[in-house]
């Protein structure tokens, strides 16, 4: 019995190819998803009108998508700690924050790019 060696499957690399009835890998067809260029990466925006919105804006960040902050509804205190709560956040996942206007703020994880 002669066997053809599978350098991929000897290494656990092992394809995700389609395959037809008898398991025989179709070279033809050319999977659509890759993983390596699908990208989860989300952008909300949010508008909080207390202090207390920002445990949500705060998980937003720690599952990795960037947050649009409007604070022209809190009052001065109110966004100054919001601002410095969320640099916290931001210094422990390695994300940055930047001023997109007066008080408008841009804050993303370590995996965007914002470029000015």
């Amino acid at each position: 019995m002669s066997q053809k060696f599978n350098f991929a499957n000897f290494f656990g690399m092992e394809s995700d190819k389609p395959t037809n009835e008898d398991g025989k890998p179709l070279d033809n067809i050319v999977p659509l998803t890759r993983k390596d260029l699908v990208s989860d990466n989300n952008i909300v925006v949010f508008e909080p009108i207390n202090y207390t919105d920002v445990d949500t804006i705060a998980q937003k960040l720690l599952e990795d998508s960037a947050v649009i902050i409007k604070l022209d509804k809190l009052d001065i205190k109110s966004a100054e700690r919001m601002v410095d709560f969320l640099n916290g956040v931001l210094f422990a996942i390695h994300g940055t924050i930047n001023r997109l206007d007066k008080n408008i703020f841009i804050c993303s994880p370590k995996n965007f790019k914002v470029s000015k």
